[in-house]
């Protein structure tokens, strides 16, 4: 068909066969307190430099309402306490805080270290570069694989990775003639373009810095994205899976603007909802946009104006509530902040993921779409805690929720209701596709850490499959590659339902730990 392009330049393209479309966690209408409490508030961080991190329960003066966080604190003379994290403080009264002292992961991985590392060989520094990778301590993994060659430069396994890493380290050119592509397929040339190592992001004009980061949105972005391309190689060859880097930028885009994202959606005839980010594997280009300009956020925004009005108010009268209502109002912008950035940090890793899979060989853009097997390795590399990359196979709360729920399905929680990729028909039809991505999400996690070799023969003889094959043959060729590679369905649904058992969020751990 023909479109017109938003420069008012004629362009031809097609309806796209979209790839992958993260959907939106939060619905415009939630109440703010239901919001934190059922997102903001459920997601644990980590990110203290001392010794211990602490829990800390803030009561909400006047409520039965608790809100929980993980951070620093300070008792400080006079009865108060600051509280810190990398996106700001804030400051309670000592008697309605209550803190818990736990480890941090720096306090973790040195008693890791220490154990793994009593005996230096090179397959002690991998094993403990792996649980480095997969909390998101991607410079420590990389040190100590440095190490590794240090040790024993002759050794195969770390002569292998130390050729990764030479292409990870390596720039790869520009491409003039990808660069006019991504213009025409936008709309025009009004967009600036910042290039990283391996992606090249189109993004509106930007001058604002953040004030944690010092660096503008895009900026932030493509930072982002060069972590996450390094954590999906070495998470793939630290278990002896080597995938073929690109040899020029991958394209991304993204709108200062969620209003610009849907008019480009709308654009695309895509007819999607509720969408967060999405990937066309036939224009090989990710869109993402700033989730802060999102309703829900723009709401959140006018009640923290709100709330600062009241707090300056109280100031301004000393009013005998003064210090509540500036500790709440203070609590609540931070945690809108911190939830923002984290929506952003996940859909970004995720859509990041689906073009990095497409473009390594692992599932080629032109191949079968498998709707589970994408989503379910995307959601596993999908991380974000405290608004920063927090590593791979994360347990998200969310996540986690969707596949309790449809544990005891005998046919929605199915191994083979997911592997003939009817969950995602099925939910879709019922109005929600979230259960699908839970159910590929446990799935993936599972065979990623317990049957990866088997996993990646799986990934390799689907491939088979030709793209244009009927839904119903293309679901009954699943579940037979997923039976000649598995072997027994039956014990593997069973070693899957004690493996997810085992897996539990952050606040599940500190639970019980109280």
């Amino acid at each position: 068909m023909m479109g017109t392009g938003m420069a008012g330049k004629r362009m031809e393209f097609q309806k796209p066969d979209v790839s992958s479309g993260r959907k939106r966690r939060f619905q415009p209408r939630m109440s703010l307190l239901a919001w934190l409490m059922a997102g903001g508030l459920l997601t644990s961080l980590c990110f203290s430099r001392n010794a211990q991190a602490d829990y800390a329960i803030y009561q909400i003066p006047g409520t039965d309402a608790g809100l929980l966080l993980e951070g620093e604190t300070n008792y400080n003379p006079g009865g108060t306490v600051t509280f810190r994290h990398p996106r700001g403080s804030l400051y309670f009264n000592a008697r309605d805080l209550q803190v818990i002292k736990t480890p941090t992961r720096q306090t973790i991985f040195r008693r890791k270290s220490g154990k793994i590392l009593s005996e230096k060989t090179v397959d002690n520094y991998i094993k403990l570069a792996q649980w480095a990778l997969q909390h998101g301590m991607l410079k420590e993994c990389k040190s100590l694989l440095s190490d590794a060659w240090k040790l024993d430069p002759t050794d195969e396994k770390i002569k292998k990775l130390a050729a990764l890493m030479v292409h990870i380290n390596r720039p790869v050119p520009n491409n003039s003639g990808s660069e006019a592509h991504v213009r025409n397929l936008i709309g025009g040339s009004r967009m600036e373009m910042s290039r990283s190592k391996h992606f090249a992001l189109f993004h509106d004009a930007q001058s604002e810095k953040d004030a944690v980061t010092k660096m503008t949105r895009a900026e932030m972005r493509l930072e982002l994205l060069e972590k996450v391309y390094e954590s999906y190689f070495l998470t793939f060859a630290l278990r002896g899976f080597y995938l073929r880097p690109p040899s020029e930028p991958l394209n991304a885009v993204l709108f200062s603007e969620h209003k610009d994202f849907l008019l480009m959606e709308r654009r695309l005839e895509m007819g999607l909802k509720q969408i967060a980010g999405f990937y066309l594997p036939e224009e090989n280009v990710s869109f993402f946009y700033d989730s802060g300009t999102t309703e829900i956020f723009l709401l959140l925004k006018q009640l923290t104006d709100k709330l600062d009005e009241m707090k300056e108010q109280a100031k301004r009268t000393r009013s005998p509530n003064a210090a509540h209502i500036i500790r709440f109002a203070n609590t609540v912008s931070l945690l809108i902040d911190i939830e923002h950035e984290s929506e952003d940090v996940a859909t970004v890793s995720h859509e990041a993921v689906h073009q990095l899979a497409a473009n390594t060989g692992l599932f080629p853009r032109d191949g079968v779409f498998i709707r589970w097997v994408h989503e379910g390795l995307a959601s596993y590399f999908e991380s974000s805690k405290l608004a920063v990359w927090s590593g791979v196979g994360v347990v998200d709360q969310n996540r986690i929720s969707y596949y309790r729920a449809l544990e005891g399905d005998p046919v929605r929680g199915s191994v083979e209701f997911i592997v003939s990729d009817l969950g995602f028909i099925v939910e879709t039809a019922l109005g929600d596709q979230l259960p699908a991505y839970g159910q590929a999400w446990a799935l993936t996690h599972y065979l990623f850490t317990e049957r990866f070799d088997e996993l990646i023969q799986f990934y390799g003889k689907s491939r088979k499959i030709s793209a244009d094959t009927d839904p119903r043959e293309k679901g009954t060729e699943l579940v037979e590659l997923f039976n000649e590679c598995f072997g027994d369905r039956v014990t593997l649904e069973l070693e899957w339902r004690r493996y997810m058992r085992t897996l539990k969020t952050d606040m599940e751990q500190l639970a019980e730990e109280l």
